[in-house]
């Protein structure tokens, strides 16, 4: 029969290109974490990267892995998670001694399972344990009839600060960042706006705005004309390599995050800011629990409210030494997001 292994993962890993999107992130960060746990020579993989050419290839795979393993991890993204779990529908009724782990990258799939009957049929026959990025994801799959779910948080290996490297902002102007794709629906111009309207209205600087991040293809001329508009104390700063995050963030004051997508699941930007000891100024999406202990790692207003957004960094630059308090508590919070930590759950439901 050859030799059997305690586990393959399918996802998509890229191998030989240099792709840096989430999907094929989470999928070598999970791959890491547990070769860590389990030991390389445990663990073989499935690459889904290639489009058609891999989709011919994936029903031979997927059979050799049911038949070879003990148990099966998979990390689709939405395109491809009607195929793998259509064909394991199909091979696991010839293959029983394999245990399937579903393992879902970002909030999406509640919302795309609901109008998706054939799918909903699919996960159930072809998938032992789901694991969710946020109790929002679980709550919403449970209104579809899914339950077997597991709380499984996204996750990043960083390098966190020590407490004692910290640096503390004790004084104006107080220096906030954005630090995600730059898009309207990311709110950037709420934050602009907001930035600029305090600074106008004390008639000094009270606080500076950094934006980084990707512009999204679509929306270069929305970005352009915003960039046109921008008061003195806001300015673009380009792109930063993912294994810098830690280094550019430490520096400011508090991370603002104003979006304006209430279906957000567990945003690595955030993370980022942990390890680097910066609090956060977030809008309440969907699962904003689920990531910030209000008052304790980060502040939280009304979802899409410019006025919660603007009073709140009203009350912020009043009270300053609230921030200087939280940057402990983002330390110790990024330990719940390391890979290893989160995929203590996932090896607990090996077989």
């Amino acid at each position: 029969m050859g030799e059997r292994h305690k586990l393959c993962i399918c996802g998509h890993f890229a191998f030989g290109e240099n792709k840096l999107n989430g999907q094929t992130i989470k999928t070598k960060v999970i791959t890491d974490a547990l070769e860590q746990k389990l030991g390389e020579h445990s663990i073989i993989k499935i690459d889904t990267c290639g489009g058609v050419k891999s989709l011919f290839r994936l029903p031979l795979a997927l059979a050799k892995a049911l038949r070879s393993c003990d148990n099966l991890v998979i990390l689709p993204a939405y395109k491809g998670v009607r195929v793998i779990t259509f064909i394991l529908s199909f091979l696991r009724l010839f293959y029983h001694g394999c245990k399937v782990h579903y393992v879902v990258i970002g909030g999406w799939l509640p919302k795309y399972v609901r109008t998706k009957f054939l799918l909903k049929r699919c996960l159930r026959a072809s998938v032992d344990i789901i694991y969710c990025e946020t109790t929002t994801m679980i709550r919403q799959l449970a209104q579809s009839g899914i339950d077997n779910t597991v709380l499984m948080p996204n996750c990043k290996e960083l390098t966190p600060i020590t407490p004692g490297s910290l640096h503390l902002e004790r004084h104006e102007p107080f220096r906030l960042c954005t630090f995600s794709r730059v898009m309207q629906q990311k709110g950037m111009e709420e934050a602009v706006r907001a930035v600029e309207k305090i600074n106008v209205e004390h008639g000094r600087e009270v606080f500076t705005l950094d934006i980084y991040g990707p512009v999204w293809p679509t929306e270069q001329e929305w970005f352009a004309h915003l960039q046109e508009s921008f008061p003195p104390s806001v300015h673009y700063k380009g792109t930063v390599p993912f294994d810098a995050a830690v280094e550019v963030l430490k520096d400011y004051f508090l991370l603002l995050f104003p979006t304006l997508f209430y279906t957000e699941g567990v945003p690595g930007t955030i993370i980022d800011a942990y390890a680097a000891g910066l609090p956060v100024l977030a809008s309440r999406w969907e699962s904003f629990s689920d990531v910030i202990d209000d008052g304790q790692t980060g502040i939280g207003y009304e979802f899409g409210s410019f006025e919660a957004l603007y009073g709140s960094l009203e009350d912020i630059a009043l009270h300053s030494d609230r921030i200087e308090g939280m940057r402990l508590q983002c330390i110790d919070k990024y330990q719940q997001f390391r890979p290893g930590h989160v995929v203590e759950g996932l090896v607990a439901h090996l077989q």
